[in-house]
Order: C-alpha cells, then structure tokens, then sequence
C-alpha cells in the first residue's frame, strides 16, 4: 500500500520551510512571506498557488536564489524532486522548468540525487529516525537532513578517509559542503530504523564515499583508508599525493 498523499504533503511543506533557512543563512535571502504563507496554508497550496502566471514583481525570491548559483533552494527547483512531482499538474510541472531556463533541464536529476537542503542543527547524541521504507518502483529510504547537520557538527567537514576540506581547497565556494557516509547502509535496512548521527554517519568526500561503494560489498572507512595509505606510500614524490589525517577512527 502506498503511503497517504498528506504524508507527501507534509514533507513538502518541511521542504520548503528548510529551503528558506538554507537561503537566509547560505545567501542572505530571507523570504520571510513565503514562509508565513507554507506555514498557514502548508506547501502545496502555496507552490500551486506561486506556479499560476507572475510578473516580474514577484520574481524577487527565484531571481535573487539563481544570481546566488542556487537553484536548488527554488520553490520551482523542489517541485521538480522526482518525490515531489505526482503532487503537480504536468502544466505546473512545465511552468517550473521554464522558469528555472537552463537548470531546469537537469535539475530533477541533481536534486534528487545531491543533499543541498540542511535544516537548523540540532544538538548531536540524539537519535533521529534515519530510515522509512516506502513503496515505489523500488524501495527507497528517506535521508533525515537533520541527522546530517548532527554529524556535521560532531565531525566537521574534512572527509575522514582522506583529509580533504572542501573550503580549504576552494574558498568560500567549497563551504560546508562534503557527503555523509551511512556506516549501516539504508539498502542493507528494512523499514525504519532509529540511527545515532555522531555514532552511526561519518562525512566523506566525494570520491571517497564513491571508491566506498564501488565495489559489490560496501568498504569499511578503515579498508578504504588503507587502500588509501597504500597509495601514497607509492606516489609520496608526487605533488598530488594525498595528505591523511592521523586516524580515522579517532573522528568517531
């Protein structure tokens, strides 16, 4: 049976209001009406009522987040999660693309397959529900963004297979942004479960979390590590060789 559209509902009503938090802390872009409307009238009615016609007035909001280079934050741009689209006319649906012009053509792609929305934190130790299997083509598993910002605030953002720093690297543009690694992988679970952010997630770079995957079986954070110290024993004289932190184990 599938789950209740309220449900759906409900989760884009939380959507958009993480969505707002991340544009005023991250861009400085404070739709303080928007979110009063998603509160008194919930999500849906509110995107469905911003699809209809607009004048260029009432562009501020979506102007303002795609000068930013996030379009991800866009009321139109998380309609466009795939999760999201059966709430939408394939009209609104259309409206929505155009609007996003160039990031529409692949944002239904990116967005459902990056963690861009991070809500307030909330204080590490306490178990969130992590995992809710739901019946689509395939049984998927929601990612709780508040778990994710928990972690974050333990560890930190250097990735804890190999070291990198996504802000040192590249300035500003690379702030707060790394992946988080499950350690149980949600594939491996049946329905929900309750997961310890500090204990059970662990941030990982791009690269890392993919090698950690690669495989038919999941690495440990240890096993890809020390693939890793491998490595650059063997390439110590070149300038790329990669800088590891002390322990890996010693973040947990």
């Amino acid at each position: 049976m599938g789950r209740p559209a309220r449900s759906l509902e409900d989760e884009l009503t939380e959507a958009f209001i993480d969505g707002y938090h991340v544009a005023g802390k991250e861009v400085g872009y404070w739709g303080r009406r928007f979110l009063q409307a998603v509160r008194g009238n919930g999500g849906l009615a509110t995107a469905k009522r911003m699809l209809l016609p607009r004048n260029e007035g009432q562009r501020k909001g979506l102007d303002a987040l795609l000068e930013a280079n996030r379009p991800e934050l866009t009321v139109e741009a998380i309609v466009l999660q795939p999760r999201f689209q059966g709430l939408f006319t394939a009209a609104e649906l259309a409206t929505a693309k155009d609007r996003l012009g160039e990031y529409g053509k692949i944002i239904a792609t990116l967005a459902s397959k990056r963690d861009r929305l991070y809500p307030e934190e909330l204080k590490p130790g306490l178990k969130y529900a992590e995992g809710a299997k739901k019946q689509v083509r395939v049984n998927a598993y929601e990612r709780n963004p508040r778990a994710r910002a928990a972690c974050l605030k333990h560890h930190g953002y250097d990735c804890v297979v190999c070291g990198f720093n996504f802000e040192s690297r590249y300035g500003p543009l690379g702030r707060q942004f790394i992946h988080v690694h499950h350690l149980k992988p949600l594939a491996l679970t049946d329905g929900e479960y309750r997961l310890d952010a500090v204990a059970d997630l662990r941030p990982v770079c791009p690269n890392c979390h993919a090698m950690l995957h690669r495989g038919a079986e999941v690495l440990s954070i240890e096993e890809l590590r020390a693939k890793l110290v491998a490595t650059a024993g063997r390439s110590a004289d070149t300038p790329d060789a990669p800088r590891l932190p002390p322990t890996a184990s010693a973040r947990g």
